[in-house]
């Protein structure tokens, strides 16, 4: 018998791994995981990307709406300045790239560039990812195959945005820990106004600090630390200070068909709901 509504199919791609969720109504339904092989003096993607066009052969002739987060490592982000000479959108996305150029050189220009929502008259925060990963993942899942893919999106502004309710009216710091790779933001009243991409090892809360302390000396500002979000799925969780940052975990929703035990290989993916 058909369904009615499609299973919705969150995918979580990152260097070493990728991790599948599927829904059906409220349960899941299926969990997959896949080891990704990197491969050596390409893109930091192309493994993924090749564990992700084997699982989209899979998928292609099942109902599905299928979502795919993106890594903070296969992701650059920049603080754009607000500007008030800017009178359309082919001027607000010149502004961008030119933003990223001056970080990251010539390279940017084959960017896939998108800029967040803030008030007027706010900088933003913009994210880049390689055009030709977009296009792979497109093409992956094509127009005429039953498994749709609805939306492509970096893992920072997927877990901003589910976490988005509780950063109003605050001000603090979202930490989102991977294997060899941090990224740091900070927000005022649920808006986004700094953020850092770091590589390294950031195994704990002594580590973290380390990375805090860095950013509030980049910054110029001599503050008072204040509260930081954090989503490590391999990390300690609960709560924990070192050095007058206070640490408070991010938990996902538990699932029916989903142990808590066995929910962080996929805690990226289901960042997106």
């Amino acid at each position: 018998m058909s369904r009615l509504f499609p299973d919705r199919i969150f995918i979580g791609l990152a260097p070493e791994s990728l991790g599948l969720i599927r829904l059906r109504g409220v349960r899941v339904n299926e969990k997959r995981t896949l080891a990704c092989d990197p491969v050596p003096g390409a893109e930091p993607w192309r493994g993924a990307l090749a564990a992700l066009s084997r699982l989209a052969g899979d998928l292609g002739n099942e109902n599905a709406r299928v979502t795919v987060v993106l890594s903070n490592h296969f992701a650059r982000y920049a603080l754009v300045p607000a500007s008030e000479t800017l009178s359309s959108g082919a001027e607000e996305d010149a502004f961008v790239r030119y933003c990223f150029a001056k970080v990251h050189g010539e390279r940017s220009k084959d960017w896939d560039m998108r800029l967040s929502r803030t008030p007027t008259g706010s900088a933003r925060v913009a994210s880049a990812v390689d055009s030709a990963l977009v296009h792979a993942i497109r093409g992956a899942f094509p127009a005429g195959a039953k498994a749709k893919l609805v939306s492509v999106q970096p893992y920072l502004m997927s877990a901003f945005n589910r976490w988005r309710t509780l950063f109003s009216g605050v001000r603090g710091w979202l930490l989102l820990v991977e294997p060899e790779r941090a990224c740091l933001a900070r927000f005022d009243n649920g808006w986004l106004n700094a953020v850092r991409n770091a590589r390294g090892s950031f195994e704990d809360p002594a580590h973290w600090a380390e990375l805090l302390d860095r950013e509030r000396l980049l910054a110029g500002t001599a503050e008072t630390p204040e509260g930081v979000y954090v989503h490590a799925p391999r990390g300690p969780k609960g709560t924990s200070a070192v050095r007058g940052w206070n640490f408070r975990s991010l938990a996902l929703d538990q699932l029916e068909g989903l142990a808590p035990a066995e929910a962080d290989p996929f805690s990226m993916a289901l960042c997106a709901r």
